[in-house]
């Protein structure tokens, strides 16, 4: 089985964009009016978790899970990191509400994705009006492709390696916030880097030693980035929203795949509900299989699968070693 080399860019490119003070604007204020209790946070503040103890200087804004947890890796103690996306919701179709802007008064980063949702792109523009305010793109630099999936593919962050660079992009980031602990936050996002490229490693290990290179997954395509990096062909009868819809010939077609290839699994997104997996899996004689592609933070088991257990603080690497390794090794038949 081929695999592209396990080598990323390291440019250090972070979004600095300083205007006038922000007059109002119905997203900014749906970013804090959506903030609440949460489980993810273990300081009692607002949504989400923090790197440190609660009584932080700087609060930075994170758009989605894995970006959250970038975040605090690289924050350390200095920085309280809060997810927007609540827990439980999906981080590629959540939309924040309208509501207050206090709760984002304190603000001193947003960090998103570029293209992955519309409101972060409009929040990104808004806030960036705001001259205390350091909005931090964390894919500049990283070349999005034409998946077979989609065109212009964003989902970086499921390839560790090029989350390496997302990583430089943050602690760039956060030394223009906090320059007096900048030597914290190089070092803090090379101690991650190294994490991740043993992340890396491990996934080329499972293909290594597997038998097949083909997974199906039955829920929204988040996993092509492995097909570039390592090699695994992913195949799945819906799209890359979390919304679209499989057409019954699709669904036949995968079906014939699996018999063809003789796979035995079938895998599911744990953020979305996973029906078509289940009847898909129950179509062919296969068992189903989590995926997570650390866009929904989960307090207990998917609907679908209680023997799946997930906690709101995992981090991006608890996901990957927790959930999607076990799973490419069970369905790749690396074991």
């Amino acid at each position: 089985m081929t695999a592209d080399q396990s080598t990323g860019k390291r440019s250090h490119v972070v979004s600095r964009r300083s205007f006038t003070a922000l007059t109002g604007g119905a997203l900014v204020a749906g970013l804090a009016g959506c903030l609440g209790e949460d489980p993810q946070d273990d300081t009692g503040g607002p949504n989400g978790g923090s790197g440190g103890d609660g009584d932080a200087e700087f609060t930075v804004f994170a758009s989605m899970p894995a970006v959250w947890d970038f975040v605090r890796q690289v924050a350390g103690d200095h920085m309280e990191a809060i997810d927007l996306v609540p827990v439980g919701e999906h981080g590629h179709d959540w939309t924040p509400e309208p509501g207050m802007v206090e709760e984002l008064d304190g603000a001193a980063g947003f960090v998103y994705l570029r293209d992955f949702a519309s409101w972060q792109d409009d929040a990104a523009d808004q806030l960036a009006e705001r001259e205390d305010v350091v909005v931090i793109e964390a894919t500049e630099g990283i070349e999005f492709f034409d998946s077979p999936a989609e065109d212009n593919d964003e989902h970086f962050w499921m390839d560790p390696v090029e989350c390496q660079e997302g990583v430089l992009n943050i602690a760039d980031g956060l030394a223009e916030i906090d320059p007096d602990n900048a030597d914290d936050y190089e070092a803090n996002a090379a101690a991650f880097n190294d994490e991740l490229a043993a992340l890396n490693d491990d996934i080329h290990d499972i293909v290594d030693r597997a038998d097949l290179e083909d997974i199906v997954v039955a829920t929204h395509d988040s996993f092509q980035w492995w097909h570039r990096r390592y090699g695994i062909n992913i195949h799945s009868p819906v799209g890359t929203s979390p919304d679209d819809a499989a057409s019954a010939a699709d669904v036949e077609e995968v079906e014939t795949l699996i018999e063809d290839l003789g796979i035995e699994h079938v895998c599911y997104d744990v953020g979305e509900p996973a029906q078509l997996a289940e009847s898909l899996a129950n179509e062919v004689d296969a068992e189903i299989l989590p995926l997570s592609p650390v866009e929904t933070q989960i307090d207990g088991s998917p609907a679908v699968d209680p023997s799946v257990e997930m906690e709101p603080d995992w981090g991006y690497v608890d996901h990957f070693r927790e959930i999607n390794l076990p799973t490419l090794e069970t369905a790749l038949w690396a074991e």
